[in-house]
């Protein structure tokens, strides 16, 4: 009753008027706000990997845009702290920010993904090859526009899908150790400790995990390397050294080192591979030369 009683007696009083649909106060027409846009929409990404006798359980989210079309991607491969749930947490409006797909996957030895790391061994880049597979073969992907970022151990594994394939021509490492034989005698502590827990670091095992050593001597690829200048889990001459080699073998390499950064430089991050993604990705791009 007071609700009714208050309107009525707005209708009665002197001065007052009722305001035309579609009009503001003043009876001017009222402009219409713009539409929302759609949420982006985050599904299931788990896959099967098989390595000899061996199967693991990959872990992994896509996240949506809600633009339409086969638009660009970027695969995410988490090698830290947290699982892919927390990566799309972290990464996922990436899907609204630039329009493009967005799919987190935590490698062997993280998250929820079954099997060891054992220092980022072939299962790791099994991982990584094949969650490239199954997103550049989704309908909604641009199979020529898909990005690798790899975080940590992740970054290493997409170091070594660089080595061995030649598809993705957008890649961001970071907080990676990418010479592996250089690593070991001068690892932090820390370092070398979680090493030993994964594997006996042989010359030949370290060899086999090494960016550096299994670099093609040509590449046709973009790369974006960010690490922190205080990471007491691996000194940025790893970081440093690596974008030396890739630029002789022709890489285009843009570099953010961050002068107060720690091994977890995640919100430093985020805006510089949000411009590379945008610069490298955003338009089409020819296909790689044969």
């Amino acid at each position: 009753m007071l609700l009714i009683s208050a309107i009525a007696l707005a209708i009665a009083l002197p001065g007052c008027r009722t305001r035309r649909a579609g009009s503001d106060a003043s009876g001017a027409p009222k402009i219409a706000a713009a539409p929302r846009p759609q949420p982006a929409v985050v599904q299931p990404f788990n896959f099967e990997i098989a390595l000899g006798p061996n199967h693991y359980q990959i872990e992994g989210y896509v996240v949506k845009s809600p633009d339409a079309g086969r638009l660009p991607a970027v695969l995410v491969l988490n090698g830290d702290e947290g699982d892919a749930r927390q990566c799309v947490a972290k990464n996922g409006d990436l899907a609204t920010i630039l329009g493009i797909q967005v799919a987190c996957v935590s490698i062997p030895g993280y998250g929820k993904s079954s099997g060891p790391s054992r220092l980022v061994g072939p299962q790791a880049v099994e991982a990584a090859r094949r969650a490239f597979d199954l997103l550049a073969e989704r309908g909604d992907v641009d199979p020529n526009r898909v990005a690798v970022w790899g975080v940590a151990d992740g970054a290493i594994a997409a170091g070594l899908l660089m080595d061995y394939d030649k598809r993705p021509r957008s890649l961001i490492l970071q907080s990676g150790a990418y010479d592996m034989v250089k690593l070991w005698p001068e690892a932090p502590f820390r370092t070398k400790l979680k090493m030993l827990r994964e594997v006996w670091p042989s010359k030949r095992l370290l060899k086999e995990r090494s960016v550096i050593e299994n670099l093609p001597s040509k590449l046709d690829c973009n790369v974006l390397i960010m690490h922190g200048e205080s990471d007491q889990r691996t000194p940025l001459r790893q970081a440093v050294k690596l974008a030396d080699e890739l630029r002789a073998r022709g890489a285009h390499v843009e570099t953010q080192y961050f002068p107060h950064g720690s091994h977890d430089i995640a919100r430093q991050a985020k805006l510089p591979a949000e411009n590379f993604l945008r610069d490298t990705i955003g338009e089409p791009q020819p296909p790689p030369a044969s």
